[in-house]
């Protein structure tokens, strides 16, 4: 009895797993943490610095997985000097808030050239 039951416990098991998607497909936009952290581990190892890539980190900040909040500041991080701008993924989706407005201003600063520096001298009247 205990043999049947455990072989139709594990062929319910391997259908199950079967059927969900592999962790490589969906990527930051995924609901599953299993794509979330392989999206955010391809965006590391690539060295993808794109404003979008990086916008899509940040917003990983805020997941309800820690796991998830944890490998992207790790991600952010190694941009930033070991720097975590205040963050901490262990605190309340409240508390965390500051830190991920850091990073979001952090991104703008470090993806936008400096419209000041970039204007000609003298001016437009030239």
């Amino acid at each position: 009895m205990y043999a049947k039951f455990m072989s139709s416990f594990l062929l319910v098991l391997l259908g199950c797993t079967a059927c969900a998607p592999p962790a490589s497909q969906g990527g930051f936009d995924s609901p599953t943490p299993g794509a979330k952290l392989y999206a955010l581990t391809e965006a590391a190892q690539s060295g993808d610095h794109s404003p979008e890539t990086l916008m899509k980190i940040v917003e990983q900040l805020d997941s309800d997985d820690p796991a998830v909040r944890f490998m992207a500041i790790e991600c952010l991080q190694q941009l930033n000097d070991g720097d975590r701008l205040g963050y901490d993924f262990t605190l309340s989706r409240v508390d965390r808030q500051a830190g991920i407005s850091n990073w979001v201003n952090w991104v703008h600063q470090y993806t936008m050239p400096d419209v000041e520096s970039a204007a000609p001298e003298g001016g437009a009247d030239g």
